[in-house]
C-alpha cells in the first residue's frame, strides 16, 4: 500500500513537472493519466483516496520516484563528480557529449546526482532500451517532454521535440540525457545529427553509454555507414571516459551504506582487486578499482548480512 508520505511526494514531483513542462496537459501526457487525474485528484490532499495504488505507482514510477526502499545511499565518488562536469559543461555551454565507459563505474549514479540537484525544469532524461525501433524512440522522446505523438510521423515527432527545445531554451538553459545510448539503434542514433542542426547553442546533450558506445560509433565511420561520420562530428569526435574508484571513494561508499569499521572496509577495498593505474588527466599513476562497483555493492552487503 502506498503511505500518504509517497502519495506527498508524487504530488509534489507532478507539480514540478508542471513547471518544467509548461502545463498539467503535457504532464497526463508524460505520465499517461488524464489531466483530472494529475492535476486535482493528486494534488489535492483531500481527493488522494479516489485515485487507485496502482496509478500512484505508475505516475511514481514515470516520474523515477523509487516506491520501494533499495536500502543503497549514493555518495559522490571521482566517478560522479567527472560525471557532475561533462552534464554541467555541456548544460551551461549548450554542448552536445558523449560518455562512453564501461557498465557500473558511476555513469547513472553521476546522472542521478546531477539530477536531484538541479533546479525544476532544467534535466529532461530518457533511459533507452534495446528493443526500441526508430518510431519507439521518438515516441518515447516526445513523452519525455510532455508531447503526444499519436498519429504523428517520424517527422513530424522530431519536429515536436525540436519545437519544444527551442521555446524551453528561450526561458533557461535546458539539457537533454540519453542513458544507455549503446542500445539504440543506428537510425535512432542518427536522429543526433537534426536534433543538433536545430538545437545547437540552444540545449545542452549528452548521451551515456557502455564502452561499446564509442566502439560502435567509430567502426560505423571506418566501415562508411551512413550518418555516423556526421554523427562523430557532432559529438566533437570526442568520447568522455571516467576515471575510477578510488580508496576514499569505496570507504566512503562502505560508510553511507552501513560499514563503518575500518578493517572492514580495509577488507572490502582489497576485494575488489585495486590496480596501479595511469590517469592521464592527472599525470600520475592512482591506486583505483576499475571494474563494476555493482560488485561493491554486493560485498557490502554480503557484510552487512552476516552482521545481523
Amino acid at each position: 500500500m502506498i503511505t500518504i508520505e509517497q502519495k506527498r511526494a508524487i504530488a509534489l514531483l507532478l507539480t514540478q513537472e508542471r513547471h518544467a513542462l509548461g502545463g498539467w496537459q503535457k504532464v497526463a501526457t508524460k505520465v499517461g493519466a488524464n489531466v483530472a487525474t494529475v492535476s486535482k485528484n493528486m494534488q489535492e490532499e483531500t481527493l488522494f483516496g479516489l485515485v487507485s495504488d496502482q496509478m500512484w505507482q505508475r505516475v511514481g514510477t514515470s516520474l523515477g520516484y523509487q516506491l520501494t526502499d533499495t536500502n543503497w545511499v549514493l555518495v559522490e565518488t571521482m566517478n560522479t563528480r567527472w560525471m557532475n562536469k561533462y552534464l554541467s559543461d555541456a548544460q551551461l555551454h549548450a554542448m552536445f557529449l558523449a560518455v562512453s565507459h564501461k557498465a557500473g563505474q558511476g555513469k547513472s549514479a553521476g546522472i542521478a546526482l546531477y539530477r536531484a540537484k538541479a533546479p525544476v525544469g532544467i534535466v529532461f532524461y530518457l533511459e533507452c532500451k534495446e528493443f526500441w525501433s526508430h518510431k519507439l524512440f521518438l515516441s518515447n522522446l516526445c513523452q519525455t517532454v510532455g508531447l503526444d505523438s499519436a498519429g504523428l510521423s517520424l517527422a513530424a515527432m522530431a519536429e515536436a521535440v525540436i519545437d519544444f527545445f527551442k521555446q524551453k531554451a528561450i526561458s533557461c538553459r535546458p539539457i537533454l540525457i540519453l542513458d544507455e545510448a549503446n542500445k539504440l539503434s543506428p537510425s535512432s542514433l542518427r536522429l543526433i545529427i537534426p536534433l543538433y542542426n536545430e538545437l545547437k547553442g540552444h540545449i545542452g546533450l549528452v548521451i551515456v553509454g557502455a564502452d561499446d558506445l564509442e566502439k560502435h560509433i567509430k567502426s560505423g565511420v571506418r566501415r562508411s555507414v551512413r550518418g555516423y561520420d556526421e554523427l562523430d562530428s557532432r559529438l566533437g569526435r570526442q568520447f568522455m571516459h571516467l576515471v575510477g574508484a578510488t580508496e576514499p571513494d569505496v570507504r566512503a561508499i562502505c560508510a553511507a551504506n552501513g560499514i563503518s569499521d575500518v578493517r572492514t572496509q580495509k577488507e572490502i577495498w582489497q576485494a575488489m582487486n585495486p590496480q596501479q593505474v595511469l590517469v592521464p588527466v592527472f599525470g600520475r599513476y592512482e591506486d583505483l578499482v576499475d571494474e563494476d562497483l555493482r560488485r561493491l555493492e554486493r560485498l557490502i552487503l554480503d557484510r552487512r548480512i552476516s552482521q545481523v
